[in-house]
C-alpha cells in the first residue's frame, strides 16, 4: 500500500502498521492524569508533526530484520515509564459536562507505529527532502502519520471526545538512511517532554544493542505529580471555557488553516552561524544590550517576515494605516515557578509571551531595535510575572482575530540532535509546516537552525530579506 502526498508524488509503501503496548508487567492497570491549564492552552491546537532523518546507509533486509525489531522493543519498554503516550485524552465537547479533561490509560493501550519504506524518485529521496532547501511541504508529510481516529468507548457519552495523543512513523530509504517522524497531541506534552522521550528511547535502544538491561536510572524518566502545578487564579476552568467556546464559532477551524494549500507550500532552512549572531547583537542599541540570542534573532526574523508582507503586497507601509503584527513565542516556566517544577515533569509547563507592533515599525529604519525592545519587554514581563494575565490570553486572542499573527516552534535549549539511537546522531531534525521554527545547529557550535514554511514567491521574497539584512 503507497502513502502519497495530495499530489500524488513522491509515494512510501507501507510495509506494516502495527502497535505498540508497554510491557506486560506495567504494574498500572488504569490511570487517569488530569490536565493542568498548561496544557489546556493547546486544547484548539493542531497536532503538529516532525520527522527525524537519520543517514545510515542499509538495505531493505537490515531494516527489517535488525532496525525495526531493535525499534519496537526498546519502544515498548520506553512506553513503560510514558505509559500515557499510549492512552488517549478525553475531553468534554459541551460545558454542560462537568467532566475534567484527562489523559486515560487502560491496560492494552497503545501507540500506532507505521513501518514504510521510500518508493518514490531517487532525486526526491533522503538527500532532498532531509535537506536545507526549499522542499514540498506535501512531500515532507508523507513522512509524517496521522493520529488515528479517536474511538468510542461503552463507558462514556457522545458527550465525551477520545482521541489518541501519539503516531510514529519509520521509513527506510533503501541504502541511504532512514527516517522517525511522529505527530503528537500538543496537549499532553510540550518540546522538553518530547525531547525527553526521544532521548530516553534512543538510550534504551543503544542499551539494548550493547546487551544492558538497566534503564531505570535515566535522567529523562518522567515525573508525574501533578500537585506541584499550582492553579490559584483557576485558569484551567477558564481556559476550558474559552476552548470550547471557540470549537463551536463557525470560523473556528479557518483559524488554523495556512494561507496556502498544503502542496503549494514549501519549507527551508536557513542557518546563523555564530558570528552572524554576534552581528546582530552589535546593531542592538546600547540601552538594549544584553539581550538573548534569542531575541535578537527572533526580533530579526520578524523584521524580515514584515518586509517580505510589505513586498509582496500582503501589508501596508502607511504609518496611519499600518496593521499591527504580532509574535507569540514560549518561555519555558519549570525554572520559572516557586517552587520550580522538575525539569524531568511530563506534560506543559510553558506560559506564551505576546509582543506586538505595526508593520510600519517593523519595516521602518529603527525595526530591528523597536523589535529587539518589545520581544525583550515581552519576556521580562512574562518572567516577573508567570501567570500575570493568562486569565485572558483567550479574550486576547479574539480581540486580534484576523490580524497577522505568528508563533515560534521549537526552542535552542532543546538537544534535538542528542537522539542517537545507536547507529549515528540525526542528520536532520524537520520542524514541519510551521511557519518558524527555531533549533540549535548540529553543524555550528553556537549557531541556530531556522526553518520557514511559506509559499513559493513568499520564500523567495523571504530568503532574500534575510540573507541582504545580514549582508548589510
Amino acid at each position: 500500500m503507497s502513502k502519497s502526498n495530495a499530489a500524488g508524488t513522491n509515494p512510501v509503501t507501507v510495509l506494516e502498521h502495527c502497535r505498540i503496548s508497554p510491557p506486560h508487567d506495567l504494574a498500572i492497570t488504569e490511570n487517569f492524569l488530569p490536565l493542568t491549564f498548561f496544557d489546556m492552552l493547546w486544547l484548539n491546537w493542531p497536532a503538529p508533526g516532525r520527522v527525524y532523518f537519520y543517514d545510515f546507509p542499509c538495505s531493505t533486509t537490515e531494516f527489517k530484520q535488525t532496525i525495526v525489531p531493535n525499534l519496537k522493543k526498546s519502544l515498548a519498554s520506553t512506553l513503560k515509564h510514558y505509559y500515557p503516550f499510549c492512552g488517549n485524552l478525553m475531553t468534554p465537547t459541551t460545558l454542560a459536562d462537568s467532566t475534567t479533561p484527562v489523559i486515560r490509560y487502560s491496560k492494552g493501550d497503545s501507540v500506532s507505529l507505521t513501518v514504510a519504506e521510500f518508493t518514490g524518485n531517487t532525486s526526491e529521496g533522503f538527500e532532498y527532502l532531509s535537506g536545507k532547501h526549499a522542499r514540498e511541504v506535501d512531500k515532507l508529510f508523507t513522512l509524517v502519520p496521522d493520529l488515528p481516529r479517536g474511538s468510542s468507548d461503552t463507558d462514556v457519552t457522545d458527550s465525551i471526545h477520545i482521541s489518541p495523543v501519539l503516531s510514529l512513523q519509520v521509513t527506510l530509504f533503501p541504502d541511504s538512511g532512514y527516517s522517525v517522524g511522529f505527530r503528537i497531541s500538543h496537549v499532553v506534552a510540550d518540546g522538553k517532554t518530547l525531547s525527553n522521550f526521544f532521548r530516553t528511547w534512543a538510550s534504551i535502544n543503544v542499551k539494548q544493542l550493547i546487551g544492558e538491561d538497566n534503564c531505570d536510572n535515566l535522567d529523562t524518566l518522567p515525573f508525574y505529580d501533578r500537585s506541584v502545578i499550582k492553579d490559584s487564579k483557576g485558569i484551567a476552568s477558564i481556559w476550558l471555557r474559552d476552548c470550547l467556546r471557540m470549537r463551536n464559532q463557525k470560523d473556528y477551524k479557518k483559524a488554523f488553516a495556512p494561507a496556502a494549500q498544503k502542496n503549494e507550500l514549501v519549507e527551508a532552512t536557513l542557518v546563523l552561524k555564530r558570528e552572524q549572531i554576534q552581528g546582530l547583537k552589535i546593531l542592538v542599541p546600547a540601552q538594549l544590550q544584553r539581550v538573548s540570542t534569542f531575541v535578537v534573532v527572533c526580533a530579526y526574523v520578524w523584521t524580515c517576515m514584515a518586509k517580505t508582507r510589505a513586498a509582496l503586497g500582503q501589508a501596508t507601509n502607511d504609518e496611519n494605516q499600518a496593521e499591527e503584527e504580532h509574535l507569540i513565542f514560549a518561555m519555558d516556566a519549570r525554572d520559572r515557578l516557586d517552587p520550580p517544577i522538575p525539569s524531568n515533569y511530563f506534560g506543559n509547563t510553558i506560559l506564551p509571551c505576546w509582543a506586538t507592533l505595526k508593520t510600519s515599525q517593523l519595516v521602518g529604519e529603527k525595526g530591528f531595535a523597536d523589535a529587539v525592545e518589545e520581544i525583550r519587554n515581552a519576556l521580562y514581563e512574562r518572567i516577573k510575572g508567570p501567570l500575570k494575565g493568562l486569565e485572558m490570553y483567550f479574550d486576547r486572542n479574539e480581540a486580534t482575530k484576523g490580524q497577522t499573527k505568528f508563533g515560534v516552534a521549537g526552542s535552542p535549549k532543546l538537544d534535538y540532535y542528542g537522539a542517537d539511537f545507536g547507529w549515528g546522531k540525526p542528520k536532520k531534525y524537520e520542524i514541519v509546516s510551521e511557519k518558524f521554527g527555531l533549533i540549535g545547529s548540529k553543524d555550528f557550535e553556537g549557531g541556530l537552525e531556522l526553518g520557514f514554511c511559506f509559499s513559493k514567491i513568499e520564500m523567495d521574497t523571504f530568503t532574500a530579506n534575510f540573507t541582504q539584512g545580514l549582508s548589510d
